[in-house]
């Protein structure tokens, strides 16, 4: 495609699973169209099996369509409830559900006597009760079940006392007495009365008592738990119209959690009564936004069990999910004496390793395979008779304005659905057991976004600037795709590539934009890896940029009672250094002598760290360090070798950020997301009850810090993985690689426009007699610093650092 003169003789192009929608499929399909304005006499061919027609039939100017029937055997398809019934699968949740009506319907007329007493409308609340759903949600039986058998009857009887008295005489000060519980006696944050099954932060919630709010969701507070009649903790703020908290509530959410009536997913005109019970109460067991493990693991026995032959394909939506099916396989006594071979697939995997899944199995000897969607079309396999399709997939998602990407899971699109069934049947008849209900597959969206529109376009852009014409801008030639971005998600990408002096002004590639454009990660960490090799800390840097180009290796402990726990293992790795940073580098770096030793699980299980996601960076680290050799950045021997390289790799202020990523947080309305190990007082520890972050943010001895991911909801933001960053660190690294000639002026000059100079980045809030007499440096619009004359060659630290 490089060198359309070689296309004259090019008679056809096929593009096959075209219904994929990568970034780089529909740059390809770009490129493609215009060549067929200059070689009218090419043939494109676009093969699919679930391509949407009517949007690419437009796209290629009204061409013909050819549909090949299949030639498939029938697959079955069974749905959750379908699943459920047939499999027999129950927890121990769903049984107690099944006992607890009568204690439900207790609960929700003691809690409607409450909310009476200090409500004016009590009809609303009667007409509210009317439409809530009856079963006790998951937070709600783990609470009230197996968190309280460990605690002494007489810390129950005065918890609830407490939360009885702070509900209804609406004293706040009797919070005091039970942060004072839930701290010595190790009583949960979520704990839930026992009459009524209101939270402490339902009641702070409720009666608009926003301090105890802050406190609470900085200790770990579950914003999710709903009592006995699904009212939450953000409902009962909007009750009694207490926005501060609602907004405070809402800042703090992944996932938007419905009040009383709020859930139609379980509609009865779709299926039986005793259908929408059962997945009620499996509903209220787990969360549906997880992957449940047990209940793939039950429905595999049981198709073993019941058929004699035929491969198992199960689709997952990551390698975490992959590798904990993995081990409950081989933990499970089922498959201590079952004959079966089991592979996993995985893009990041060896091609090698991925060419054995295709190898038949001897007889009596059945294959299970642990995918993620690279099955879905990539890869076919012609044993496959069985599909579990967990419904879940791992998407990257972009928010332009704040230029900010996210990894999650999501449900996946009916055409993916479609692409999962039709890996059964090759052979014989299959069945495909999706694991969701009927009622969730028909909301699916009909066809996955495509991926230009959910990742970020600097790396894009870069590419763009290698393969397209000379002459047609970037924002020009994406403007062409299927379904372009929008121009100013384009022209944003673009300013930032050139703040990164990745472009030049006129949108050709600079030196250093060809460097970025071949490795694998996104441009502002790949510069982040160039300034490590010059700045010789690239073992660090690496680790610490795989990090944050997969995912936060610490997870959520599965009891709520362990979050403080789990919160003071990362403060553990932080070593008092004040960066989220250094908790992933030295949690690392444990790992790995952990593993040479030989206990690298329980190290895990203790310091609640994933495995999988330090398996997957170690993975990413010898990707990247290989495409360092590659370029020539790092040599076998003598200078510049990886013994060279990693000279400063102590030296923890050797750091590289650009500018998008630095803010003064005593500027800006930004607050710490409560896994940060900044979210605490200097020396004080996590537990605080009185870190709000007010005093957190005066105690902190900088003013700057540089953060990896900010969310925001109106006018709050949460800043993720965060490291603060003294001023000598910003004045070297922040702003553009080199300077302009009046960047830094001196007093007299300064002296003269000082009436309308704003020093809006300065170190110190307080004015200091004589600072005018200072140099001033200027990194850009809004970044300014008063420095003293002597340090004048600043500019030239900046030119030879770029």
């Amino acid at each position: 495609m490089g060198s359309t003169e070689s296309m004259s003789e090019v008679t056809h192009i096929i593009l096959d699973e075209i219904h994929e929608r990568d970034r780089f499929s529909d740059f390809l399909l770009i490129a493609v169209r215009d060549l067929l304005e200059k070689y009218p006499g090419l043939k494109v061919v676009l093969m699919s099996a679930a391509l949407n027609i009517d949007l690419f039939v437009k796209y290629m100017n009204g061409c013909p369509v050819v549909s090949v029937p299949g030639s498939l055997f029938e697959v079955k398809e069974y749905y959750l409830e379908d699943v459920l019934k047939w499999s027999g699968y129950t927890n121990k949740v769903m049984n107690k559900l099944k006992k607890e009506k009568d204690q439900v319907e207790k609960q929700n007329e003691e809690l409607k006597q409450w909310c009476s007493q200090i409500c004016a409308d009590e009809e609303d609340l009667e007409d509210d009760n009317d439409d809530s759903v009856v079963h006790s949600n998951t937070d709600n039986i783990t609470e009230l079940g197996e968190e309280k058998e460990n605690l002494e009857p007489g810390v129950i009887n005065e918890l609830d006392q407490l939360l009885s008295e702070a509900w209804l005489t609406g004293k706040e000060d009797v919070f005091s007495q039970i942060f004072h519980l839930i701290l010595s006696e190790n009583v949960s944050l979520d704990y839930q009365h026992s009459h009524t099954s209101i939270t402490p932060l339902m009641i702070a919630a409720g009666r608009g008592f926003t301090s105890v709010v802050e406190q609470l969701l900085n200790l770990g507070a579950n914003i999710n738990v709903k009592a006995s009649n699904d009212w939450t903790a953000l409902y009962l703020a909007q009750k009694f119209k207490h926005e501060d908290i609602c907004e405070l509530l809402e800042a703090n959410m992944d996932v938007p959690v419905m009040g009383p009536g709020g859930d139609n997913n379980l509609d009865s005109n779709v299926m039986s009564p005793e259908d929408k019970d059962l997945l009620s109460r499996y509903h209220h067991s787990f969360d549906d936004e997880l992957v449940d493990a047990d209940l793939i693991l039950g429905l595999l026995i049981k198709i073993l069990c019941t058929s004699q032959t035929g491969a198992v394909l199960i689709f997952l939506p990551g390698y975490d999910d992959i590798v904990k099916i993995r081990d409950l396989i081989y933990e499970d006594r089922f498959f201590e004496n079952y004959k079966y071979v089991m592979y996993v697939l995985h893009s990041a995997m060896q091609s090698t390793d991925q060419k054995k899944v295709f190898n038949t199995p001897p007889t009596g000897v059945r294959k299970i395979i642990l995918a993620t969607n690279i099955a879905e079309t990539s890869i076919t396999i012609n044993d496959v008779v069985f599909v579990i399709d967990s419904g879940k997939v791992k998407e990257k998602t972009f928010d332009a304005l704040l230029n900010v990407s996210m990894l999650k899971s999501n449900w996946i699109s009916k055409a993916s659905s479609i692409q999962r069934r039709g890996r059964a049947g090759r052979c014989r008849p299959g069945s495909c057991y999706h694991l969701m209900s009927t009622v969730r597959f028909n909301s699916l969206i009909d066809y996955p976004a495509p991926e230009i529109l959910r990742y970020p376009l600097q790396e894009l852009c870069l590419h763009t600037k290698l393969l397209a014409p000379a002459n047609i801008s970037i924002a020009d030639f994406l403007g062409k795709a299927p379904e372009p971005p929008p121009f100013l998600v384009t022209r944003n990408a673009v300013h930032i590539l050139k703040q990164m002096d990745a472009l030049d002004s006129f949108e050709d590639l600079t030196e250093l934009g060809h460097h970025l454009a071949d490795m694998p990660i996104e441009p502002r960490l790949g510069k982040m890896v160039l300034y490590a090799v010059v700045l010789k800390c690239l073992d660090p840097i690496l680790t610490i940029v795989c990090s944050l180009a997969y995912k936060d290796p610490f997870m959520l402990p599965a009891q709520p009672s362990q979050k403080r726990a789990a919160t003071m293992s990362r403060h553990k790795f932080s070593a008092s250094t004040y960066s989220d940073h250094m908790s992933l580098l030295r949690a690392f770096q444990a790992w790995q002598k952990a593993k040479t030793d030989g206990w690298d699980r329980s190290f895990c299980h203790k310091n609640y760290l994933s495995s999988a996601v330090m398996e997957m960076i170690v993975g990413m680290r010898a990707q990247l360090l290989g495409q360092l050799r590659a370029s020539g950045f790092v040599r076998a021997r003598g200078g510049g070798d990886i013994r060279d390289l990693n000279t400063n790799s102590e030296n923890w202020a050797v750091v590289d950020r650009q500018k998008s990523q630095l803010l003064s947080y005593k500027e800006g309305k930004v607050k710490f997301h409560m896994s940060s190990v900044l979210n605490t007082l200097p020396n004080s520890g996590c537990l605080n009850k009185n870190a709000t972050h007010k005093n957190i943010v005066r105690n902190l001895p900088s003013d700057y810090l540089m953060y990896d991911e900010m969310s925001r909801y109106e006018r709050l933001a949460f800043v993720r993985c965060s490291t603060l960053v003294s001023s000598a660190t910003v004045a070297l690294f922040a702003g553009p690689s080199k300077l302009s000639p009046d960047a830094i002026k001196d007093a007299d000059t300064e002296y003269r426009h000082y009436d309308d100079y704003v020093d809006a980045a300065s170190d110190s809030e307080e004015e200091v007699d004589g600072e005018v007499s200072k140099t001033s440096l200027h990194l850009d619009d809004w970044l300014r610093f008063k420095i003293d004359p002597e340090v004048n060659h600043l500019d030239s630290l900046e030119i030879m650092y770029s």
